[in-house]
């Protein structure tokens, strides 16, 4: 499990600049991922939930609030390997 929280990182710092680079990367990186193994993307767009199939489909899925109230840090669970 990984267990993401840094409550010191403050926004327009260059700390946070380049964490908000490696993340979007990663993102970036993940969604090609799935692309090329077959698997559908899900993401946000104009407050739209949007499922994205490798063949380029787009699915509109719902309606996305707005805002999203933070309830605590990121938890990513990791398959045991």
């Amino acid at each position: 499990m990984f267990v993401y929280n840094d409550d010191d990182l403050i926004i327009g710092t260059p700390r946070y600049e380049e964490y908000q680079r490696l993340f979007s990367e990663a993102g970036r990186l993940a969604f090609l991922e799935n692309k090329r193994l077959g698997i559908p993307n899900a993401y946000v767009e104009n407050n739209q939930v949007i499922r994205e199939y490798p063949d380029g489909r787009k699915e509109v899925l719902g309606d996305a609030p707005p805002d999203i109230e933070y309830n605590g840090p990121l938890i990513i669970e990791l398959p045991s390997a």
